[in-house]
């Protein structure tokens, strides 16, 4: 492979795709990532662009470390082919397990004891197998329709400068979630894994992404301990003091607890960080979360929301402590039944910037409400240009990202 250096700038950052001739390309991302100077392998020496079909490819490759690297991936990676039985504790019974922790005789105190300590052990089996983590520097893109990975991890751990674009990532399914038995009041399942997972990265761009829990959607588990089992945790979380952050042109589809930026109330360490722009990505069936902020400094602009179903929609926006959100021209497409007020919810947070233009079924709609402030503290014009972000005609947004999410194809 005989590259020049602009052909290797030209890979790890490509276009962006535009779904009309009215929108323009961009060489980088917009918003957050722009000011972080998001690059990824760009400057990729020839032997550091590496074509990658299968796992130990993927492995050999993120032995490069922090240089500068391009991984382009060929195919469908399975992370976690084996299965449950693959990493069960042969001391962990499903069945026992319930019985040991039913409510009605154990209470609401922490499973502990054997049984607990083999479902741990079996978590941290599938956690050491499935878990992958991407070092600095990098850009990872698919190559071939299909590209991506399925049944496991994607993590930015304290990493920085990563471009990650054109590639679907599909249930990441945990096996042995944990029962929680205070949480919620009655107790609930917790899974470990989301597809991909920011925690303390900083200068990310996740461009024309596709997320979704594949064929095992949660609402068809069955219910045990009296809660349904959650296999999945959220599709792309964004946590603890993760910073300059795009996600652009990427398709969300029948999740949940969709994406969280800012895991708690307490990571006090997240204020100041967690500077994140969501723009022209699709949102369908994901009931909520979409996101959730604590602490972060967040443009949500040109996004779509839809359902075809009412019970497949909960809220979009969740205002959470001592966010600073601005959101602008976004669209909701949904069914007779959700109104106004299911938009946004109020979850400790006190202000939210309603920039105008956004629309629920075609109408303009009002998101702010009772005791929000339209004073967020910020400005994204006085960070970055804006006007990029902004559509060029309303009337067409919601057919441009149903046109051009999600990974493009070759």
């Amino acid at each position: 492979m005989n590259l020049t250096r602009r052909d290797l700038i030209a890979l790890a950052a490509l276009p962006a795709f535009s779904a009309c001739a009215t929108l323009p390309e961009h060489t980088g991302p917009l918003g957050w990532a722009a000011v972080g100077k998001t690059t990824g392998g760009a400057g990729a020496r020839p032997e550091h662009v590496l074509d990658v079909r299968d796992r130990a490819g993927l492995d050999a490759a993120l032995r490069l470390g922090d240089v500068p690297k391009i991984i382009r991936i060929h195919g469908l990676i399975d992370l976690g082919p084996a299965g449950a039985e693959a990493f069960r504790d042969p001391a962990f019974d499903v069945d026992a397990f319930d019985r040991a922790f039913d409510p009605a005789t154990w209470g609401r105190d922490d499973p502990k004891g054997p049984l607990e300590d083999a479902r741990r052990r079996s978590a941290k089996r599938q956690a050491d197998a499935i878990t992958v983590r991407l070092p600095s520097n990098t850009t990872l893109i698919g190559a071939a329709p299909g590209a991506g990975f399925q049944h496991g991890s994607i993590v930015l751990n304290k990493v920085s400068n990563v471009v990650i674009r054109d590639l679907s990532f599909s249930d990441a399914y945990d096996h042995f979630p944990a029962w929680e038995p205070r949480d919620n009041g009655h107790g609930e399942w917790n899974s470990a894994y989301d597809p991909l997972s920011l925690t303390g990265a900083e200068r990310v761009w996740v461009d024309h992404c596709h997320f979704d829990d594949g064929k095992r959607l949660d609402h068809l588990e069955p219910v045990r301990l009296g809660r349904r089992v959650q296999h999945h945790d959220g599709l792309l979380d964004i946590t603890l003091a993760s910073d300059l952050v795009t996600v652009s042109w990427c398709r969300f589809r029948d999740h949940d607890k969709t994406m969280l930026i800012g895991g708690s109330d307490s990571h006090v360490g997240d204020d100041g960080k967690l500077r994140v722009t969501l723009h022209h990505n699709h949102f369908h069936a994901c009931k909520e979360r979409t996101p959730r902020v604590r602490f972060g400094r967040v443009h949500m602009a040109c996004n779509l929301y839809s359902a075809d179903r009412a019970e497949d929609f909960g809220y979009s926006l969740g205002v959470g402590f001592q966010s600073r959100v601005v959101a602008e021209s976004n669209a909701w497409e949904l069914p007779v039944g959700v109104g106004p007020d299911q938009l946004v919810r109020r979850l400790k947070g006190t202000a939210l910037t309603d920039r105008g233009g956004n629309r629920l079924n075609g109408r303009p709609v009002v998101l702010s409400g009772p005791g929000l402030s339209p004073d967020v503290g910020w400005r994204p014009e006085e960070v970055y240009d804006t006007a990029a972000l902004r559509p060029t005609d309303p009337n067409r947004l919601v057919e441009q990202i149903r046109t051009g999410a999600g990974p493009r194809r070759a």
